[in-house]
């Protein structure tokens, strides 16, 4: 643990030998430097929205304090969007520790944020504290982060803070001031305790006016500046009122929730007369990220959902009445293959030990409750969750076509998009692989992969399951007496009624991995998931022939076997970028998300 306390400095970080505020009172000091260094609040007045970029989020006393007075003295209309980096993220206790003498000012706004804290896995972490405000709060080296990250309205203002230079020389570097310039708006803004030379050099080199002004406590100066370059933000700009989803299942509800949580109306168009009427019809999923061996694009896309849906899932419950379990997963290492995997999963993703551990047999057992013979990566805050039910809490509050097929889908003479007639600011294509009827999206690569689970009944021994086990194939705890056993991947079978042959499929995988287990199938369900052809989900703008984007018109869809995290994220990026937001995603991942990609590889097969 890197936080202490030392009578004499404050609250000081040891690995740095130095402080996270002004021990004379760290939030009369943001609001000196950071707030009134960037002129709020009068630089977000008359802004539709309004975007803060931080270098260190530390306790979180900079964005409490942006927060608040924003709440206070921003029009109701208004947006805050605040993005902030820390490469060595505290705990909730920590931060609760390090705040507890503003719990008058900042309390309520402080058990909020600690409500809603990521897991301590790097990458990006979107939060949505209210319709108005947004964190983005990324677990990363700012250096290696700000290059994935896309704003696209621009940053407002930076708060340029972290440990001092001498303490904390990585972070200050060039490649620190080309990146804010890159991502600065027209007449952006930037405060900073320090006054070094080289980064005042490094500001005036890069297009921003730097100078100093007086500074909070034992500091007599700091610097502050203003970039000289940039876009201006149309500050009129109205955000997409009207958002037709088509499809009621996982991908399509999921988008209805977040927009909804930023006060935009949605309808949603669904062909079957219920919502989940597909896979995401199943009593029972498990969440889990898709695990890798090396972090990459794709990973960095798994994890940022598999956080998103932890935070998601738990807020739910406490809200809702829905069936959820943060019970654990056990993903048993029973291949060489997966010996190799593993291991370098454990040792390049980046996770907080809290969030990850290799098991030994003896461990793994322990944590299941039942006998193990393989080692396993244990995650504990993976679980299960009914589909049906977070499809209808996500759907709650949008206008619900049910038994309604979508026609016609054409773009209207003003802007927008028609569908069935019916005018709309975007459109989100969300029906799985019925997302290949419509005309725009028929040379999409995707196709129906057949899955059934099977239901069996608990044992003696099963009813002491902790933990899910995952193989291959998984088991899941006992829930109203049954557990869930699944799911095949069958893409060469036809329709959907349950198969003796594909429940022995699923019994025989989970006695070879739990050979304690002796169980028979008392009922199952067989469905389609979707998946594309590299096994990626497609989210994004919808392109044209030529990968140009079709204004307004988006694509959800091929989220195969990790349905309930990656429909979450994907909805959070169509959002943004619906809204033009700051990207909950890194660029590489956005990109690889895109469904150009098979139109790029197409050309490159042809030689064009």
């Amino acid at each position: 643990m890197y936080l202490g306390k030392d009578m004499r400095d404050g609250l000081y970080n040891q690995r740095f030998d130095d402080i996270y505020f002004s021990p004379e009172d760290g939030l009369a000091e943001t609001k000196h430097v950071f707030l009134d260094g960037n002129h709020l609040p009068e630089r977000w007045k008359a802004r539709a929205s309004f975007a803060v970029a931080e270098t260190g989020f530390g306790t979180g006393l900079n964005f409490l304090a942006a927060w608040a007075l924003f709440e206070e003295t921003a029009d109701e209309s208004q947006r805050l969007d605040y993005i902030s980096f820390e490469l060595y993220p505290l705990s909730v206790s920590e931060i609760r520790q390090a705040l507890a003498g503003w719990q008058a000012e900042l309390g309520e706004k402080l058990e909020k944020l600690l409500a809603l804290y990521p897991i301590r896995t790097k990458g990006f972490h979107r939060l949505v504290l209210s319709a108005r405000v947004t964190l983005t709060l990324i677990f990363d080296d700012v250096n290696d982060a700000l290059p994935e990250l896309v704003v696209p309205r621009g940053v407002d203002a930076w708060f340029l803070d972290g440990f001092a230079p001498a303490k904390n020389p990585q972070m200050w570097t060039p490649k620190l001031f080309s990146e804010m310039a890159r991502l600065s708006a027209k007449d952006a803004t930037v405060a900073t305790f320090t006054v070094a030379g080289h980064v005042r050099r490094g500001l005036e080199d890069t297009g921003f006016t730097a100078g100093k002004v007086p500074g909070f406590g034992r500091k007599r100066e700091m610097v502050v500046a203003q970039f000289r370059e940039g876009c201006a933000q149309d500050s009129k700009k109205n955000n997409p009122d009207r958002i037709a989803i088509v499809g009621g299942g996982l991908a399509g509800t999921a988008c209805a929730y977040v927009l909804e949580q930023q006060g935009v109306k949605v309808t949603i168009f669904e062909k079957e007369n219920n919502l989940a009427a597909g896979a995401s019809g199943n009593v029972t999923g498990l969440y889990n990220p898709r695990l890798s061996a090396l972090r990459s694009a794709e990973s960095d896309f798994y994890v940022a959902a598999y956080a998103q849906a932890v935070r998601t899932l738990r807020e739910l419950s406490r809200a809702h009445d829905i069936s959820f379990k943060e019970c654990g997963a056990l993903h048993l290492v029973n291949s060489a293959d997966k010996e190799k995997r593993f291991r370098s999963l454990y040792e390049n993703w980046g996770w907080h030990e809290e969030h990850i551990q290799f098991l030994s047999a003896a461990e793994a057992s322990d944590q299941a409750g039942v006998e193990l013979a393989s080692q396993a990566i244990f995650l504990p805050e993976a679980g299960s969750v009914s589909p049906q039910d977070i499809c209808s809490v996500y759907a709650h509050g949008a206008d619900i076509r049910l038994g309604t097929q979508v026609q016609t889908l054409e773009q209207g003479d003003g802007g927008g998009w028609l569908v069935n007639g019916e005018g709309f600011d975007a459109v989100i294509i969300a029906g799985a692989v019925a997302a290949k009827d419509f005309d725009m999206l028929s040379w999409l690569p995707i196709k129906p992969v057949r899955g059934q689970v099977s239901l069996v009944e608990e044992t003696l021994l099963s009813a002491k399951l902790k933990s899910n086990i995952c193989y291959g194939g998984y088991i899941s705890v006992g829930c109203n007496g049954q557990h869930v056993v699944g799911a095949t991947f069958e893409k060469w079978i036809e329709g959907t009624d349950v198969r003796e042959e594909s429940h022995q499929t699923n019994l025989d995988k989970l006695a070879l991995n739990v050979p304690s287990f002796e169980m028979s199938a008392a009922g199952g369900k067989a469905a389609f998931r979707t998946a594309s052809h590299d096994h990626f989900p497609i989210i994004g703008p919808v392109p044209d022939e030529n990968e140009n984007d079709l204004p307004g018109l988006y694509v959800s869809t091929a989220h195969g076997s990790h349905g309930i995290v990656s429909s979450l994220a994907g909805a959070h990026l169509l959002a943004d970028m619906i809204g033009e937001r700051p990207f909950s995603l890194p660029e590489k991942s956005v990109t690889l998300l895109h469904a150009a990609r098979f139109l790029k590889r197409a050309r490159r097969r042809a030689g064009r």
